[in-house]
């Protein structure tokens, strides 16, 4: 603007000039001409000038409103990344708050373990206290037991005799009619060297009926005694190995179960009568095995 003011300044003096001059004798016309031609050219150049003038303003104005583009997009570029730098902020805060309240409760379920804990040393410390004490109530009760057994086991074989004794004076008259009399009846028969024996072991003519007696019998007793001894006594006493040999076995506690059961196995039943003395519980029909 400045170039501008300079070109209206030196127009102006101009055309002062001319003025003065055409005032002039003698050589006006010359003058004239010349002062002329030199304001053509000075406004040709003013307007050349002006022309250029123009041009870089526009291109100043373009370049300005270039980077007044640049500036804006940079601006909403930074305002995006501000705003999504200030969310991711949000975020990382509210982690962190997420993160101290777990910490928290971390802390607090550390301290509830840890009495949890010494709870748990005390119930154990008492349950080790209970133990001892249970455990010496278990020795002192396994001596009673022990007691116990010793003496039920004394009443055992006491009551296994007794059985022996009862089902061996009646085993005459028990079978009286059945079967030919016995002519000789004996108890815990055995042969030397040959571990076992028979509790009563009758003779009669021609036949020999072996007793298993019990307090109480069992299936497993019967199995045991059809199974095994009985055909061992020939073996065991060949002298009989021409009688027929009959079994039967004897308890003071016979379930009708089991009187049954040895009933099948071909056996007589002999048990305790109301009396106090013995008596068969086989069945009318019933006919001894022979072994």
């Amino acid at each position: 603007m400045r170039d501008v003011f300079f070109y209206l300044i030196r127009i102006l003096c101009l055309i002062l000039l001319s003025v003065m001059i055409q005032n002039i004798s003698g050589s006006e016309v010359f003058m004239k001409e010349n002062i002329m031609d030199r304001i053509g050219r000075e406004m040709a150049e003013f307007l050349q000038g002006m022309r250029e003038e123009r041009t870089a303003i526009a291109e100043l104005r373009k370049a300005i409103d270039e980077d007044r583009k640049k500036n804006e997009a940079s601006f909403v570029q930074e305002r995006i990344v501000n705003a999504e730098l200030r969310e991711s902020q949000k975020k990382t805060d509210e982690q962190i708050r997420e993160l101290r309240e777990s910490q928290k409760k971390t802390d607090e379920q550390i301290r509830e373990l840890r009495e949890s804990q010494k709870k748990t040393d005390e119930q154990i410390r008492e349950l080790r206290e209970s133990q001892k004490k249970t455990d010496e109530q278990i020795r002192k009760t396994s001596k009673k037991v022990d007691d116990t057994s010793d003496t039920l086991g004394k009443l055992g074989v006491i009551d296994g005799k007794v059985a022996e004794d009862l089902f061996y004076r009646n085993v005459q008259h028990v079978f009286e009619g059945k079967i030919p009399a016995f002519s000789d009846v004996r108890r815990n028969v055995k042969k030397k060297g040959i571990p076992g024996e028979y509790d009563i072991v009758a003779v009669g003519e021609r036949m020999v009926l072996v007793v298993e007696v019990k307090k109480k019998m069992e299936q497993d007793m019967v199995d045991r005694f059809v199974d095994d001894q009985l055909p061992k006594f020939r073996l065991i006493f060949p002298e009989y190995r021409d009688f027929p040999v009959i079994g039967g076995v004897g308890a003071l506690v016979m379930q009708d179960a089991i009187s049954r059961y040895a009933e099948k196995k071909g056996l007589y039943v002999l048990t305790q009568n109301g009396e106090g003395g013995a008596m068969l519980v086989n069945r009318k029909n019933f006919r001894a095995k022979e072994f």
